[in-house]
């Protein structure tokens, strides 16, 4: 009887833990993460002057891109940020380059045309913050009702049962702490059954 006792509280301890770990996951689901999406590109080439940019002044947001672009030029040029945030290279007739401005790259930046600043091929980009959208906290409330039980024409949260789970899981810790004082017992308990005990008799 006591070792059905003790495989029976194994198996509780067992059940309660996986519907404690099934409930927990069901409740706690994390909101599925959206990644942000790609930034601009804005494409700065040369005029037809050749000793201007075109365009010479940008506004962007923070996550967008610049590209320099130019392809066989009658003159050397190159882009180059006055504090050295980004620099294409050394002058050339063809110039590939591009720049990502980086959250909290924000600000008004100036480059310049090296073999040319002093002729005013100088450009301004402007870079605002970007803008956060916030989502409305709806999604966690589909989940809450999501996770509910059916009792007669009203639902009822399942998690106002996870109480009694945890109450039940220590019960059943308590008991299977507890086997060899129960065990004793029941040793003994059988051991009285056994014993047939004779009294004195008084003969007459």
């Amino acid at each position: 009887m006591f070792r059905g006792l003790v495989l029976n509280s194994k198996k509780n301890v067992l059940g309660i833990i996986i519907f404690t770990l099934t409930l927990s996951s069901s409740i706690i689901t994390p909101a599925s993460s959206q990644s942000p999406n790609d930034g601009e590109i804005f494409i700065v080439s040369v005029d037809n002057t050749n000793l201007r940019f075109s365009p010479d002044t940008i506004t962007i947001q923070e996550g967008d891109t610049v590209h320099f672009l130019w392809e066989d030029e009658f003159l050397a040029h190159n882009a180059v940020e006055r504090n050295g945030l980004f620099d294409s290279g050394d002058p050339s007739r063809n110039v590939d380059y591009m720049y990502t401005f980086n959250i909290g790259e924000n600000g008004t930046y100036e480059y310049i045309c090296e073999p040319h600043e002093s002729l005013g091929m100088i450009g301004t980009i402007i870079v605002e913050p970007k803008i956060v959208i916030e989502t409305e906290p709806e999604q966690q409330e589909e989940v809450y009702e999501s996770v509910s039980m059916d009792v007669g024409e009203r639902k009822i949260p399942v998690i106002i049962f996870i109480p009694w789970a945890f109450a039940m899981f220590a019960l059943v810790a308590y008991i299977s702490s507890r086997k060899d004082k129960f065990q004793l017992k029941m040793i003994l308990e059988e051991d009285t059954e056994d014993f047939d005990f004779v009294g004195p008799t008084s003969e007459g």
